[in-house]
């Protein structure tokens, strides 16, 4: 049973990641049919103006911004997931790469903008699927040990039966 675990997170669990991380590669990078609405700098998150500017964070959409948090959400929670509890920070790092990496290719495509927002729902998403993570993790070792209370106290350990002293032959 543990066997089969460990093979599924060796092997199930990276190609989810592949074959989702290729879903948001195709989403974020891949052409569209329409022009992308809005404004670009001409170097797109790289332009220090823009990340001060009050249109960029009051304009654009509600939808579209909780739509970039819940496309990240899975990947925080994937890379936690690949990474463990113990690495979680570097997941963290490689998911906000991630996000960083698709906003400064997104820059030269002419129906795409790269937006600071974005970059900030991005990463809240890749953020909140990590907390989903750790939470997973806490519930599962708090599952560990309750399980581990339970049968040390239904299986009380073995006391030796108390017995009156055997006389030896000699004392017979």
């Amino acid at each position: 049973m543990r066997q089969n675990r460990r093979m599924l997170h060796r092997v199930a669990l990276p190609l989810v990641t592949a074959g989702y991380l290729a879903l948001v590669a195709w989403l974020t990078l891949g052409s569209v049919s329409w022009h992308a609405i809005g404004y670009q700098a001409d170097y797109g998150v790289l332009t220090p103006s823009i990340w001060f500017d009050s249109a960029t964070w009051t304009t654009g959409s509600i939808f579209e911004f909780g739509a970039n948090i819940a496309l990240f959400v899975p990947v925080g929670l994937l890379f936690a997931m690949i990474a463990g509890p113990r690495r979680w920070l570097g997941a963290l790092v490689a998911a906000l790469a991630l996000t960083i990496a698709i906003e400064l290719a997104q820059i030269p495509m002419p129906d795409r903008i790269s937006d600071p927002r974005d970059l900030l729902a991005n990463s809240a998403g890749a953020a909140i699927g990590m907390v989903v993570a750790g939470v997973g993790w806490l519930v599962r070792a708090a599952w560990r040990a309750a399980v581990r209370h339970s049968t040390a106290v239904a299986a009380p350990a073995v006391r030796p039966v108390d017995r009156e002293p055997q006389l030896s032959r000699r004392a017979r």
